[in-house]
């Protein structure tokens, strides 16, 4: 946590210097479950590096969640943030343990910028663009599509990555969302401003399905039909 710390010091200082604010990791943080007057902020599609402390293995993934809750004293000019990492699992391991990321210096700087927008909308009142969020920078090659069945995050219904893949292989930046889609069950997620390409991505995805689906039915029954009339 220091180097979060002393960035986010830095960031928040340059940022309201009449206030104080304080960062710590908080592993019991719950999405929507706070205090009263505590705020929440759900960082998606965050790139990192993981390493497994049994077998040394290690992989990317542009796939990462951050957590953050976060209550400001106005009376006292004093403010709080709490954050919790999502961790993944090592998929080559039999008995595989969560494993914390590990953050370059920049994506955990474009991170804690998004934190300090967060801050100035839902802490200060201030108006705040969506347009303003920074993009993760994808630093390394990612194979493949994200493994939801080992993600903390997906395990506990909130990181819709499991629908989507991750960036090809050829891509070094990646054109990522910060704010999650729209979702009842979520009341963070009500604050995004998500297009609809990928449900019109989904439907014509269904679509293609029921054309598949519809060839084999009549394909089969041609099928059916010329062996019954060579038998005959």
């Amino acid at each position: 946590m220091e180097k979060w710390q002393q960035i986010f010091s830095q960031k928040i200082g340059q940022m309201k210097p009449g206030d104080t604010w304080t960062l710590k990791a908080d592993y019991n943080l719950q999405f929507n479950d706070r205090y009263p007057g505590w705020k929440q902020f759900l960082q998606q599609h965050a790139f990192a590096r993981f390493q497994c402390s049994q077998c040394w293995h290690m992989w990317h993934s542009a796939q990462v969640n951050i957590l953050f809750h976060m209550h400001l004293d106005r009376k006292q000019r004093r403010g709080q943030v709490k954050m919790k990492i999502f961790r993944q699992e090592c998929k080559k391991c039999l008995v595989p343990k969560l494993e914390l990321p590990e953050f370059s210096q920049e994506n955990t700087e474009r991170v804690l910028e998004n934190l300090m927008l967060k801050i100035r909308g839902k802490c200060y009142r201030e108006a705040i663009s969506p347009n303003s969020l920074s993009k993760n920078i994808v630093e390394a090659q990612i194979m493949g599509p994200h493994d939801s069945s080992h993600c903390e995050a997906c395990q506990l219904g909130i990181c819709y990555a499991k629908y989507e893949d991750q960036a090809p292989a050829n891509t070094f930046f990646r054109a990522v969302s910060l704010f999650p889609r729209s979702s009842p069950a979520h009341e963070e997620w009500s604050e995004a401003e998500m297009g609809s390409s990928r449900n019109m991505g989904s439907s014509c995805d269904g679509r293609r399905c029921c054309c598949y689906i519809c060839c084999l039915v009549i394909f089969l029954a041609v099928l059916i039909f010329v062996l019954l009339y060579l038998k005959i």
